[in-house]
């Protein structure tokens, strides 16, 4: 049976979580599942919960470069968590659980369901039910201060630990800024919504909506410390340090990233400092594949594809951070 998420059922869902999903302690902190701006679904038998989904909503609008007007409202499918016990009648349970979750998810309009970061084993399944998997839209930028234990992460051979401390030594960034000034910034100002959206426009095929509200809301997250900085060039950077409690791990997250050419390598080249000066094992951002070049520019030289599954009609190249997905809320 699939209902959705009442606020009395937050105690079970809470331990469920806590159960199913011990790798991510973060998703299931109670002050988070109450804050975020999203639909909540939980799957039930007579034990209990067996399946939980949550969906974010966000409108994208198309900018200039696609040759459209007008918006796609995506519904983010995240936090997919199932009841994996291994006997017959639990597999059988978690198989229906997926369904129906998934589905509600899906008919829940106006908003159509994506996700991100789709991992290969279950591509074949959003296949299956009418999604297009697009690789040609969001990549994953990284760098690895402390190689070892990143890779370890990452499930890559610790055989590459030495040739990227050699390159961390000789490619570091100074940190000077070199096309404006920065201020930093606790909040954002509703006279800047122009701005942004105009900036997004001229680059983008396709982008998520970048108003204070939104961007307001997104810096009241509980238990996270965001760092927020404008240039003088047009742009603005959130970062934050993120730390995987059960991997004792510290990345920087760029969250979010907007504006200018120059004012863009400004900025990421602020968060890679902040990295370096907090001892970070590393530092990671989700974007379009057209600021790989951005990116490589302030030593995030580490790229790889991060395939989103998508309404088939939506073919104009996504622009994703982890602000659109709602994933810097992940560790």
């Amino acid at each position: 049976m699939i209902r959705e998420f009442q606020d009395s059922d937050l105690p079970e869902l809470l331990a469920f979580l806590d159960r199913w999903n011990p790798d991510h302690p973060e998703l299931g902190e109670g002050e988070i599942v109450k804050w975020q701006r999203c639909f909540k679904w939980i799957s039930r038998s007579r034990d209990g919960i067996i399946g939980y989904i949550a969906q974010i909503p966000h409108e994208f609008r198309y900018g200039l470069p696609s040759g459209r007007v007008g918006v796609e409202r995506l519904g983010w499918g995240v936090t997919l968590v199932l009841d994996m016990s291994d006997d017959e009648r639990a597999q059988r349970r978690r198989s229906a659980a997926v369904h129906e979750l998934l589905t509600a998810a899906e008919k829940n309009q106006p908003w159509q369901f994506a996700a991100v970061g789709v991992v290969p084993i279950i591509e074949e399944a959003y296949i299956r039910r009418g999604h297009h998997i697009r690789r040609d839209c969001a990549g994953m930028f990284a760098r690895f201060l402390k190689p070892a234990k990143a890779l370890a992460y990452l499930g890559k051979s610790s055989l590459w630990a030495p040739a990227l401390r050699a390159a961390n030594a000789i490619i570091r960034p100074s940190g000077t800024l070199r096309h404006g000034t920065v201020t930093r910034i606790e909040s954002f100002d509703p006279a800047w919504d122009g701005l942004w959206d105009r900036l997004l426009s001229e680059q983008k095929q396709l982008y998520g909506i970048r108003t204070a509200e939104y961007l307001n809301y997104k810096l009241t997250q509980p238990n996270r410390e965001y760092h927020c900085y404008t240039h003088s060039d047009n742009g603005y950077v959130v970062f934050r340090l993120a730390t995987h409690r059960t991997r004792d791990l510290k990345l920087v997250k760029i969250c979010d990233l907007v504006g200018t050419p120059h004012a863009k390598t400004d900025l990421a080249s602020l968060a890679v400092d902040f990295a370096y000066t907090h001892h970070a094992h590393g530092i990671v951002a989700l974007g379009s594949n057209d600021e790989r070049s951005i990116y490589k520019a302030v030593g995030l030289y580490v790229a790889r594809p991060y395939p989103i599954a998508m309404p088939a009609h939506i073919t104009a190249d996504m622009h994703v951070t982890f602000f659109d997905s709602d994933l810097d809320n992940l560790w």
